[in-house]
């Protein structure tokens, strides 16, 4: 267990930094995705029965109703309460004699399993949120049936598949937007990076717009988006617009690069940004918040040590994973200050180097791309570390 004192721990040698750097777009590994929970033997000695992941949209209710226990059982199995906030890729132990619950559980909705119940044509803006709450499913059971993950992208004319127990008239509604999407340009947008980011061709976005490359864009002018523009990646700007840093996440110097949506292993895409340094470096809380939920290592778990940090305003929940031990006396339900230490750096969990794996999810929702928020704060903390709420001041 670490213990925080003015005396620093000691990095490892430099060179080991230098080979992270080398391999970081190859080697850091994402910690999120997968369409279908995944339930083991126990991952650790006090688990009385099976090891059940949590997918996304999951609740101690529903857990608990597919597992055929009562929902008092399964928080006792866990050592929680029903206030504990559930993520997506959380370990639960389930109560011996518990069912295996199976696929399409989620929020309590009742479309489960691979049958067809209809099918719904994407339009632009749409997401696989959007069309399970629309279609009255849970997004568990959509992205079953559709053998995808949340991070697959949907493009508008793309015919998806609904469970059964879809509302009926689930087809595309009417007044969906046609062409008559705009778009407002923001600091540093460029023609290529706004068709790219609605994914349409540059030609389509000249046309639309009765321009040419000659024409120079400024912050706030309205663009006129082609039929088909993806509005999901103008959300996303918009998202990460709102999301600002009170504090960098870890302890500097560190290297990290632009890894968004990076393939790995088994289909699944990249949604956060990886900070390399040397092993044991502070992790910092980013703003003032509570945290929600503490991930442990342990066999089949990819983030290895980890915490939820939620905002206090609620903006947006943050995910910091592989980390080598968690700050003494902060458990689930601490509130901490920005720049307060939550952990080390480490590498646990599905990690093939030292670092640490970051995430920002606004409003506890789908994750954007960190790396420029992350970039435009600093990176990470150099020369002393942040004043600690008892006073000491790390590297003072």
């Amino acid at each position: 267990m670490h213990t925080l004192s003015p005396t620093p721990r000691r990095a490892r040698a430099p060179y080991v930094l230098l080979i992270a750097f080398a391999v970081v777009l190859g080697t850091a590994l994402a910690v999120t995705g997968g369409s279908t929970p995944r339930v083991s033997g126990s991952g650790h000695g006090t688990c009385p029965g099976a090891t059940y992941l949590v997918a996304p949209g999951e609740t101690w209710f529903g857990i608990a109703r597919d597992a055929g226990v009562g929902v008092a059982a399964l928080l006792s199995a866990n050592d929680a309460t029903e206030t504990r906030v559930l993520h997506p890729d959380d370990a639960l132990c389930l109560p011996v004699g518990a069912s295996v619950p199976t696929s399409g559980s989620g929020r309590g909705g009742s479309g489960s399993g691979t049958g067809a119940a209809g099918t719904y044509t994407v339009v632009a803006g749409d997401s696989w949120f959007d069309v399970a709450r629309r279609s009255g499913v849970t997004l568990r059971a959509l992205l079953a049936v559709n053998g995808a993950i949340e991070s697959r992208i949907i493009h508008p004319g793309e015919t998806l598949t609904l469970p059964p127990g879809a509302a009926s008239g689930s087809d595309t509604p009417s007044g969906a937007p046609s062409g008559n999407a705009e778009y407002t340009v923001g600091s540093g947008d460029s023609w290529y990076g706004i068709a790219r980011r609605v994914q349409v061709s540059i030609r389509a976005l000249f046309a639309a717009n009765d321009a040419s490359e000659l024409r120079q864009l400024h912050p706030g002018d309205i663009l006129r988006l082609p039929d088909g523009a993806d509005l999901s990646g103008a959300s996303e700007r918009e998202s990460a617009a709102a999301v600002s840093l009170d504090a960098l996440p870890m302890q500097g110097p560190c290297w990290y690069t632009d890894s968004w949506h990076a393939p790995r292993g088994g289909g699944r895409l990249h949604v956060g940004v990886d900070l390399f340094a040397a092993m044991g470096s502070h992790v910092y809380a980013v703003v003032d918040g509570t945290l929600t939920n503490r991930v442990w290592d342990q066999p089949g778990m990819r983030s290895g040590n980890g915490w939820w940090l939620t905002a206090h305003d609620g903006s947006a929940s943050y995910f910091y994973a592989h980390l080598d031990d968690f700050a003494p006396d902060l458990q689930v339900g601490s509130r901490v200050e920005a720049g307060q230490i939550i952990g080390f750096m480490g590498n646990t969990g599905n990690s093939a180097f030292p670092h640490l794996h970051f995430e920002i999810r606004p409003r506890g929702g789908s994750p954007i791309n960190p790396y420029p928020i992350v970039k435009a704060a600093g990176g990470c903390k150099t020369g002393t570390g942040y004043q600690q709420p008892s006073g000491w001041t790390p590297g003072a």
